[in-house]
Parts: C-alpha cells; structure tokens; sequence
C-alpha cells in the first residue's frame, strides 16, 4: 500500500486531521532520541484538580537498584470506602511520551468508571532499554495494590491497560502479575498494543511507506532500541527476546483476566493484535476485539475529537466499567 492508497482508505473523519498533523507528528516520532530528550527536558505539570477529580504527581519506591518512578494518580472525589483501579501505561514508541498525553483519558475514565487511575512515567529507552520501562511498571502495580499507596484500592478490582507501547507494558505486566501471583487483576485493556518484536504478519509489510503514522521502518526501529540492540534490521527477528518483552512470544496465555483488545485497519500492527485476541479466547480467555475500520495507528490521540474516536474510546471505557462495577 502507497501513501496514497493509505490516504485513500482513511475514515472520512480522520482524512482532514491526519492531513493536518501528519507533518508534525511525523517530526515528533521521526528522531526517538531526541523525542526522549524534550520529554526529559520539559515536564509537564499536573492538571488542575477539579471538583471532581483530584490529581497528584508523586513518586514511589522504584524496582531494586533503580530510581523512583513518577506517577500520576487521578481520584475522584466525594467517595467513602474502596475503589476499584486502573494502572494506564502511556505510549510513545517506546522512547518517548508521558502521562500528560492522556491526562483528558485519565479524567473520563475516573468519572465514568468511578475510579482511581495510576499513569506511571516510566523509563524510556534508548537511555533505558528493556526491562527498565517494564520493572517500572510493574512496581507501580504493586504499589497500588498495597495499603503503602493510601489509595484505598479494592484489591479484586483492579484493571491494566495502555496504548501503543504502553499496550505491549499493560500486556507484559498482565502476563507478569499471572506468574508472580502477587496481584490478582480483574481487567487488561490493549489499544493497538505493539506485541511482536518479529514483524512478521501481513500488516506489518503493508503499512510500509514514508508518511503513514508508525510505519514498519520506524516500527522496527523503536523495537530496536527498546530492546537495547540492533537485532536483524531487514526484519527485526532476534532469538533470544523475552516474551516479557514481546508478548506475542508468550507460548501459554492460560489464566490471563478479561481482556478487551482494540486495532486499528490502517495500522502495521492489526494483524499482530488480531492473532493475539485469538490465542487468547483458544486459551479460555474472555476476550472483546474491536477493529475500526479505516482508523490509522495512534487515531484516538491525534484525532481525539473525531466520532470515530469518540465511539472507540466510548467503546473500551464502557468495558472498564462493565469488568470493575459488576
């Protein structure tokens, strides 16, 4: 598929915003280390709290040898007892991105779930490749399963999820937490997850040329340097990546909680996500799979006000409702 035809086959919602912000999105993703330094240079500071949402930025013990790791929590006011929560893992390629991208998320997601929220500010590679951004990500879970957080979190409800890259952590964590046996989750949420470092599928070679939004050149490259070595540049396939790192590799995905996925069909990773919600109902999970069509990679962050993304958005916050308010 030529640029063109992608263009071409884009929802008549998303055509004039991708028009609009490919350029600029195109320079934010183009250059990943020097993405990670503006990040790093310039944090952005909490949002206002409102009377509904109190949101804080904090800091909390960090995995063992390793710094702290910043998060932002989002609680809602005027509750009395347990709440249920969800842990979101932001996206950027692995190299770039903060919870500030999806603070207007974190809010919804509060207010209709009637929920805590915890966005970790995890450490981004290529300054930190895998499993830093991982180990940050799972001591945040931890954390806010324990009385430590002062969150007062019901313990059987509580959910992961996260976009893009953040989709590949949420799914990592999911699969760490089922291992470990240290928090029992109710709910994993996967907006077009990065999940095979391979790069093998179909999509993956159809969504190719300069001028998609991440498309298979830059795809590998942000695997690349997550992984923290160059691998095989043609394909992107190593041998010896974890299946923590990659979660497509998982062989069993038995005992996983209720999962929703969603993809996107103008997207390298559609069929990496597709194969991955199948493997997870063969393996007794319940499991949702939304594929919006025409949508593009990264649709319900640089097209937030289009209906197509309001309905996929509308969409997996009622599945967080429907799996932590049963």
């Amino acid at each position: 598929m030529n640029l063109e035809q992608y263009i071409a086959a884009m929802d008549p919602e998303l055509r004039p915003v991708f028009m609009q912000r490919a350029a600029s999105v195109q320079q934010l993703i183009a250059d990943p280390t020097q993405a990670q330094g503006q990040t790093v240079a310039a944090p952005v500071s909490a949002p206002a709290s409102t009377q509904r949402v109190t949101v804080v930025d904090r800091s909390i013990p960090g995995p063992a040898g390793a710094p702290e790791v910043p998060v932002r929590t989002y609680t809602p006011a005027g509750t009395n007892g347990t709440l249920p929560a969800v842990l979101w893992i932001h996206g950027g390629g692995f190299t770039a991105g903060s919870p500030a991208q999806n603070d207007d998320f974190c809010l919804r997601v509060v207010e209709e779930v009637r929920c805590v929220v915890v966005s970790v500010d995890y450490r981004l590679a290529p300054a930190h490749p895998f499993p830093a951004a991982l180990d940050d990500c799972y001591v945040a879970l931890r954390w806010l399963a324990t009385p430590d957080s002062g969150l007062e979190i019901d313990p059987g409800r509580i959910a992961v999820g996260g976009s893009s890259a953040g989709g590949n952590l949420a799914a990592a964590v999911t699969l760490m937490a089922r291992d470990r046996g240290e928090v029992a989750l109710a709910f994993q949420l996967l907006v077009y997850p990065c999940l095979d470092d391979r790069h093998t599928t179909p999509s993956s070679h159809e969504m190719a040329a300069e001028g998609m939004i991440w498309n298979r050149a830059q795809s590998l490259r942000g695997w690349q340097l997550y992984l923290g070595n160059d691998g095989n540049k043609e394909n992107g396939q190593t041998s010896d990546v974890s299946s923590y790192a990659a979660p497509a590799r998982m062989a069993n995905l038995d005992g996983l909680p209720p999962t929703y996925v969603m993809a996107a069909q103008l997207d390298l990773l559609r069929d990496e996500d597709i194969e991955y919600a199948m493997r997870l109902m063969q393996a007794g999970v319940p499991t949702e799979l939304q594929v919006h069509p025409g949508a593009m990679h990264g649709f319900v962050l640089f097209a937030a006000s289009a209906p197509v993304s309001e309905r996929a958005i509308s969409g997996y916050v009622t599945a967080l409702r429907r799996a932590l308010n049963p």
